[in-house]
């Protein structure tokens, strides 16, 4: 979080374009870099809420695409097709709830974070078993050639992570946007065209 007196560009310029959050912006500018969405699309956005990047790929994929976001906690923007919105725990939740709207998608994006508790090893644990989640998700539902993005702590296990990914698709790389701030030790696993399984 900002200082208390210290304006945040990002929540600025969110509020002024219409985005409910700041972190539309790290999606928009790996977007920007790795053009990782086209009209069309089908796209997976788990842990949505508030609803940032739901509005930006809905943007993105167009009226003939498809966005489904999955998430425990209720949206902060009223979605309409091609938008979906999906409630409820992605550790126990039925993936038919997902594949009933699509079978399989063309990326799959996450930026899950766990409930902070200020103990940097219980935090990054926590991170790294949500990034994993959201791969295992992804393993079901992402077709070949397709994306995935996660967000992760950095910390013990995150190697291992970004090995998997990197035997099972043809690029990984480990991306800090210009949204994310300096201090935070979060990053994003980008893994991109998925091989034939």
């Amino acid at each position: 979080m900002p200082r208390p007196g210290v304006s945040d560009p990002y929540r600025t310029r969110a509020r002024a374009e219409g985005y409910v959050a700041r972190a539309v912006y790290k999606l928009k500018a790996m977007d920007g870099k790795y053009r990782l969405f086209q009209p069309g699309q089908r796209v997976l956005d788990l842990g949505c809420a508030p609803g940032s990047w739901l509005q930006y790929l809905a943007s993105r994929v167009g009226p003939t695409g498809v966005v489904v976001g999955v998430d425990l906690t209720p949206l902060a923007v009223p979605v309409a097709p091609p938008v979906y919105f999906v409630s409820g725990d992605l550790s126990a939740l039925d993936p038919e709830a997902v594949t009933a709207i699509s079978p399989d998608f063309d990326a799959v994006v996450s930026d899950l974070a766990p409930r902070t508790t200020g103990i940097r090893e219980v935090d990054q644990q926590r991170s790294l078993d949500l990034a994993r989640t959201a791969w295992d998700w992804a393993r079901k539902l992402l077709r070949p050639g397709g994306h995935f993005l996660a967000k992760v702590f950095e910390g013990p296990g995150v190697e291992a992570l970004a090995g998997e990914l990197k035997a099972a698709f043809r690029v990984c790389r480990r991306v800090k946007p210009p949204g994310s701030r300096p201090a935070s030790k979060e990053i994003y696993l980008l893994a991109m065209n998925r091989k034939e399984k």
